[in-house]
């Protein structure tokens, strides 16, 4: 029997409740044959072996998966252990563990003395031998900046050698000498063939920073038999899939929330017993004043759907509702919804009962609809918008103290491409898109419109759309006709964005057709005024998110006289 599928018995008061995880409980294994113990220590020379006079680390974090112990003032730690037991510290602020050649943290042990007993298709864990008399984790001290930025991608999930080009010419290729910290993949890393770890990774190294992982429904092992082997592979390349490392004031957990449901493909979003209590070990020695950063793939919760295929069951959810308590500063991301990027904030109605909301954010994805999917560029690479209209992209995180501070970035595009405008209604009943990468640029046509078609009772009267990028709820949209002061525009129930839309139409039966379009979140409409003069005309929308940053957009349209161009 492994620590993965050990009944859990959590201990509150003297009583012991089984299968219920209690905020502030402490967890414990079932005790082992086996113990591990070790030294963390400051790897001055960085060698990556412990030299004489190389002093152990105090107060680091270690855990097998469950139990979670610090080191004592020698750096020293001890640890249950089976046969299938992964040992790996929680970077400490103020220090980094080693990377690999491509950049992977090695922050990890892999106890597998036997391998995966399962003979995979991508090899699983291959056979690790005894347990070292040691199992030493150098460190190497660093500057960890209260201030500073980390990079984040949802779902690269690269099918072949060509997707993964695509991905390093669309993203990696201009993150290459990033300032930021390190990154982090939600998961999807690769789209089934696990074989190609190795030379996604190799793509993703060449922007030159430590790379964090977790996995995700496509990074599984299809034919391990259960969910207990279902990611042996990928913890043979990435090691553990629940971990945590700390950076500045902000402690980030990744946690593996899919869990593989009998044979083949099919899955469930999940965060089971051992998971809960591991977390609840971990935040038992993160004070209260840091931000806690929680990364998943699936989803806690978006409106698209109640599925617990995209969402977190309500069972899981509430167990890590109960485990966080009432901790005043915590985030939360993921990836996995491939037609939309949502903001939720989470309240008593979710079970969240914190003071403020609970901010949970599903990211547009670095996938976006399909590396294969929209029009191809010059560069040979597709567009890849997803089916709500936001272009595919990535995610500069920046952190201040616990403040936080989110930017999407599409990807190959300006920085300052953070909306897209169209143009609807009149007699034509036409949609106005503009033309350019992912709808970058100009209007190809000009945007026409006569006084007749403000008769509303025949047709809709003309509408501009605001499709703002990863927006949600608590943006501010507004718009300016002809520089005349700024007033609101409406945020619209989720609808397919125009451009998309036209897209879709356009490119319908090629292989160059974009996703099929679904409800966005993150669309604002205003009708334009009536009475307005013949000439041209422009418009300004101006979108503040809720950390202040503001974007900008401008489009023209014309009104002329006669009568409308009706079909």
């Amino acid at each position: 029997m492994t620590l993965s599928t050990r009944r859990i018995a959590l201990a509150c008061g003297g009583a012991v409740l089984a299968g219920l995880v209690v905020p502030g409980a402490a967890a414990s294994a079932t005790p082992t044959e086996q113990t591990a113990d070790g030294v963390v220590y400051d790897d001055q020379n960085q060698n990556g072996r412990r030299d004489a006079g190389e002093p152990g680390v105090a107060g680091v974090a270690v855990s097998n998966g469950l139990d979670v112990v610090t080191t004592d003032a020698d750096g020293a730690y001890e640890l249950p252990v089976d046969d299938e037991t992964i040992i790996f510290v929680t970077k400490p602020r103020g220090y980094m563990v080693p990377v690999n050649d491509v950049q992977l943290p090695q922050f990890y042990y892999l106890h597998y003395p036997n391998g995966t007993p399962h003979d995979l298709r991508y090899g699983g864990i291959e056979p690790t031998g005894p347990l070292p008399e040691s199992v030493d984790f150098p460190l190497v001290r660093q500057e960890d900046n209260e201030k500073f930025d980390a990079l984040v991608l949802a779902d690269p999930q690269t099918y072949t050698s060509g997707e993964i080009e695509e991905l390093r010419q669309d993203i990696v290729a201009e993150l290459a000498g990033t300032d930021a910290a390190f990154g982090l993949t939600v998961g999807d890393v690769v789209n089934d063939p696990l074989h190609l770890f190795p030379e996604h990774n190799a793509a993703v190294a060449e922007i030159g920073i430590p790379w964090w992982n977790l996995p995700g429904n496509h990074d599984m092992d299809y034919d391990a038999p259960s969910d207990e082997h279902a990611t042996d592979t990928y913890k043979s390349v990435f090691g553990p899939t629940n971990y945590s490392f700390d950076y500045g004031k902000v402690h980030f957990v990744a946690m593996d929330n899919i869990e593989k449901v009998g044979a083949g493909k099919a899955y469930r979003a999940h965060l089971n017993e051992e998971q809960l209590a591991w977390l609840a070990n971990d935040l038992a020695n993160v004070p209260e004043d840091r931000l806690v950063v929680l990364a998943t793939h699936s989803p806690l919760r978006t409106d698209a759907t109640p599925s617990t295929g995209l969402n977190l069951n309500d069972e899981s959810l509430q167990g890590l509702f109960d485990v966080l308590g009432d901790r005043r500063h915590v985030y939360s991301f993921a990836g996995h919804d491939t037609s939309n990027s949502w903001q939720m904030y989470l309240g008593e109605d979710e079970g969240w009962t914190g003071a403020e909301p609970f901010h949970h954010q599903v990211l547009a994805e670095a996938r976006g609809g399909g590396w294969g999917s929209g029009p191809v560029d010059e560069r040979g690479v597709s567009a890849a918008d997803m089916a709500d209209g936001n272009p595919n992209g990535y995610y500069t995180m920046s952190f201040d103290g616990v403040e936080y501070t989110p930017r999407y970035k599409a990807a190959s595009l300006p920085a300052d491409f953070q909306m897209r405008l169209s143009f609807s209604g009149g007699a034509a009943g036409r949609t106005h898109v503009p033309s350019g990468p992912s709808g970058s640029g100009d209007f190809a046509e000009p945007v026409v419109y006569h006084p007749r078609d403000w008769d509303e009772e025949r047709w809709t009267v003309p509408t501009l759309t605001a499709n703002v990028f990863d927006g949600g709820e608590r943006h501010t949209v507004e718009v300016s006709v002809d520089g005349r002061p700024f007033t609101a525009m409406t945020q619209s129930e989720p609808a397919n964005d125009p451009y998309i839309t036209e897209l879709f139409a356009r490119y319908d039966g090629t292989p160059e057709r974009p996703a099929r379009p679904e409800p966005s979140s993150h669309l604002w409409t205003v009708p334009l005024p009536h009475n307005i003069a013949p000439g041209a005309h422009t418009v300004t929308v101006r979108s503040t998110d809720p950390y202040g940053q503001v974007s900008t957009s401008t489009a023209q349209f014309n009104v002329v006289a006669g009568k409308p161009n009706v079909g």
